[in-house]
C-alpha cells in the first residue's frame, strides 16, 4: 500500500466508503487521498445532483463522530466539498468507460486533480480559506475558463 494511494483492490475502496457511509472510518484514513477515494466511489453510486445533497451532511456527521468541530475554522468546507464533488465527477466523465474502477481512482488520486494545491489554481488562498467558503457555495475567483468544464 502507498501513502498517496492506499488501496490495493476495489474491496478496499469500497470497504473504505462504506466505512465512512456507516461513521466508522477511522479518522487517521480520512486522508485526502481518502476524500477523493471515498467521492470518487460515491460518484460511481450514485448521480452527482445526489451526492451535492446528501454530502455536507455525510461530511458534517462523520466530523462529529470523530470529534472534529464544524466551526468557522475546521471540519466541513461547503466549497471544497463541492468543488471536488464536480471535478471528480468531471474526470469520471473523461475515463473511458471500460476504465478499471481501481485504474480510475489511482488516476484520480495520483495526478493532477488529486495535487493538494489543485484548488488554488481557480481560488486565490483568502477567497478559499474564507469563512464565507466554508460555509457556502463561492465560485473561483481566478478567471480560469476551463473551471466552465466543471
Amino acid at each position: 500500500m502507498s501513502d498517496i494511494f492506499p488501496f490495493l483492490t476495489d474491496k478496499q475502496l469500497t470497504d473504505h466508503t462504506d466505512r465512512l457511509l456507516d461513521l466508522s472510518l477511522p479518522k487517521s484514513q480520512w486522508t485526502h487521498a481518502g476524500h477523493l477515494s471515498a467521492a470518487y466511489d460515491l460518484l460511481h453510486r450514485y448521480p452527482e445532483e445526489h451526492l451535492i445533497r446528501i454530502m455536507p451532511d455525510l461530511i458534517r456527521n462523520y466530523n462529529e463522530a470523530t470529534s472534529t468541530p464544524n466551526t468557522d475554522q475546521d471540519g466541513y468546507h461547503h466549497t471544497i466539498t463541492l468543488f471536488y464533488i464536480r471535478a471528480i465527477a468531471h474526470f469520471i466523465r473523461c475515463q473511458s468507460p471500460d476504465s478499471p474502477f481501481l485504474d480510475g481512482c489511482r488516476a484520480l488520486v495520483t495526478g493532477p486533480y488529486g495535487a493538494k494545491d489543485f484548488m488554488l489554481m481557480y481560488y486565490s488562498k483568502a477567497a478559499l480559506f474564507s469563512v464565507t467558503a466554508r460555509r457556502e457555495w463561492m465560485s473561483p475567483d481566478k478567471n480560469i475558463p476551463e473551471f466552465a468544464l466543471f
